[in-house]
C-alpha cells in the first residue's frame, strides 16, 4: 500500500471538509496466510530498524467477538498494556475491527507479514498504509467482498479505538481508493472519493522529510481537534439560540457564516465542560486542566475547506493551459501552510525552513508552492514545482537545510496505485518456486 502525500486539507478531515491527496513511490506490502492454531502472528521483514519487535505474538481470543459488549476497547487495552505488543496494533488491530464489524468467525489463526519502505513517524500515513494493507489482503484471503470505501472506515477505526490516534478519515481513503499519477479529491464528510484532479503536465508534487518526527496520537494534534470540536458545539449552541439548524460538520459553514468575535480564543477544558457537558468527538476526551485554543481551529478548518476548492480549480485550470493556475495553487499552499503555523501551532521552525527556502527560489525558478502535510508538529512538506526545477532545486534545499539544521531530510518522490488499483495477488508454492494470480 502506498505512502501518501496530503497536498492540501490535512487536518480539516475531521471536521468535513475537502482534502486534495496524492500517492508517494513507496509504500508497504502485507502478506497473510491462514493458520490452524489460534494464533495471530505479525512480523516485519527486514529485522527493524526502528526499535521494533521482528514478531508479535497474540492469542486470537484477544481479539474478541461482537458478543463482547466493550470488545475494541478491550482489544485497545490488550495491545497497549503489553510494550511488546503495542506496536502491532495497527496491523492486529484492523484484524479485530474486521472479526467485529463484519461477524467474521476464524477457525484458526493468521501470519501477517509487514515488508515496509515507508519511515514511520514522517507525517506519510504509514499507519494508514499498514491498516488498509492488512485489511485489503484479509478481505481478499477470507473471500469477504469489503469494498474500498469500507475498508478505509475500518482502518479509521481500528486506528481510532485501538491505536488510540484520533485522525480523521482522509488518509485511509487516499491509500485505498489512490490512483498513480493523479491526485484524489475526497470529501471528509463523512467520507467519499469525489473524483480524481490531474497534475498539471510537466509538474509534479515531491515531499521533503524535515526529520522531526511527527505523530497524531500526540497531544498538540489532539488538542486542535478537541478545540475545533468544542467550537462547533459553541457554534450550535449559538444557532439553536436563534433558532438554526445545528451543523455536524464545521465545514458546512461557509467563512462568511461564521460568528468568530462571538467564539473565545481559548477556553480551559474544565469550564467548557461545565457549561456545555460534551464536545461530542467519540475519538477525544477534553481534560479539564488544558487550555483549549478554540477560535484559531474552527477558522483553520472552514477556511482549509474553501482553500481546497480553490486549489483543486486552479489545478484544473493549469492542466487545460492556464499558466497561472499553477501559481494560484501554489499560493493556496502557502496560505494553508501559514494558517497551520497560526491558528493552529502545528509547525515548527525546521518545517518552516523548508516552505521558506521553497518559496525564496519561487515561481520564476519554477517551485510554486509548499505546505506542512498531515498532522503537522513536524513530519513531511509537500512541494509542487515543474518537474525540471524540481530535480535541479531540491538538492540545493536539502543541502542547506543539513547545513542549517545539522539534520539531513529525505525526499519522497514517485507515485503509485492505491490499494484498489493495485489489487492483492494470491501466491502458492509450486515445483521450483511460486505462481501467483489475482485474488
Amino acid at each position: 500500500m502506498p505512502a501518501r502525500l496530503d497536498v492540501m486539507g490535512g487536518i480539516a478531515d475531521y471536521s468535513g471538509a475537502n482534502v486534495c491527496e496524492a500517492t508517494l513511490g513507496l509504500g508497504i506490502l502485507v502478506a497473510v496466510q491462514p493458520q490452524q492454531d489460534a494464533l495471530v502472528r505479525i512480523r516485519t521483514l527486514p529485522v527493524s530498524r526502528q526499535g521494533l519487535p521482528v514478531e508479535t505474538r497474540i492469542p486470537l481470543a484477544w481479539l474478541g467477538s461482537r458478543t463482547r459488549r466493550h470488545g475494541l476497547d478491550e482489544v485497545r487495552r490488550l495491545f497497549h498494556g503489553n510494550p511488546l505488543a503495542a506496536w502491532a496494533a495497527y496491523a492486529g488491530g484492523s484484524l479485530g475491527v474486521l472479526l467485529q464489524e463484519e461477524s467474521v468467525r476464524l477457525r484458526g489463526g493468521f501470519h501477517i507479514l509487514l515488508l515496509s519502505a515507508v519511515p514511520m513517524n514522517a507525517g506519510i500515513a504509514s499507519s494508514a498504509a499498514v491498516e488498509i494493507g492488512t485489511l485489503c489482503a484479509l478481505d481478499a484471503c477470507l473471500g469477504l467482498g469489503v469494498g474500498a470505501a469500507r475498508i478505509a472506515r475500518l482502518g479509521q477505526m481500528a486506528e481510532n479505538r485501538v491505536v488510540g490516534a484520533p485522525c480523521g478519515i482522509m488518509d485511509q481513503i487516499a491509500i485505498a481508493s489512490g490512483r498513480q499519477g493523479q491526485l484524489l479529491h475526497i470529501l471528509c464528510r463523512p467520507g467519499a472519493v469525489s473524483g480524481t484532479v490531474s497534475v498539471p503536465e510537466g509538474t509534479g508534487f515531491i515531499g521533503i522529510n524535515s526529520m522531526v518526527r511527527h505523530s497524531v496520537a500526540a497531544a498538540p494534534y489532539g488538542d486542535v481537534r478537541i478545540g475545533a470540536f468544542m467550537g462547533r458545539q459553541i457554534l450550535n449552541d449559538l444557532r439553536a439560540k436563534k433558532g438554526l439548524p445545528s451543523v455536524k460538520h464545521l465545514t458546512e459553514l461557509a467563512a462568511t457564516e461564521l460568528p468568530l468575535q462571538r467564539l473565545p480564543e481559548q477556553m480551559p477544558g474544565g469550564d467548557f465542560l461545565k457549561r456545555y457537558q460534551s464536545h461530542g468527538d467519540p475519538a477525544t476526551k477534553i481534560r479539564p486542566d488544558v487550555v483549549y485554543r478554540i477560535r484559531g481551529p474552527v477558522r483553520h478548518a472552514v477556511m482549509e475547506n474553501e482553500r481546497v476548492l480553490r486549489f483543486i480549480g486552479a489545478l484544473r485550470a493549469a492542466a487545460a493551459g492556464d499558466e497561472a493556475g499553477c501559481v494560484a495553487a501554489g499560493l493556496e499552499m502557502y496560505g494553508a501552510h501559514a494558517s497551520y503555523r497560526d491558528e493552529c501551532r502545528l509547525s515548527v521552525p525546521e518545517v518552516d525552513f523548508i516552505v521558506e527556502a521553497v518559496r525564496r527560489r519561487g515561481v520564476k525558478r519554477g517551485l510554486f508552492g509548499a505546505k506542512i502535510t498531515g498532522g503537522g508538529a513536524g513530519g513531511t512538506v509537500a512541494v509542487f514545482g515543474r518537474r525540471d526545477a524540481l530535480r535541479r532545486l531540491v538538492p540545493e534545499i536539502v543541502a542547506e537545510y543539513e547545513r542549517r539544521i545539522g539534520i539531513r531530510p529525505e525526499v519522497f518522490q514517485g507515485t503509485s496505485p492505491g490499494a484498489l488499483e493495485f489489487g492483492a495477488w494470491r501466491y502458492a508454492p509450486r515445483a521450483g518456486g511460486w505462481s501467483w494470480r489475482r485474488a
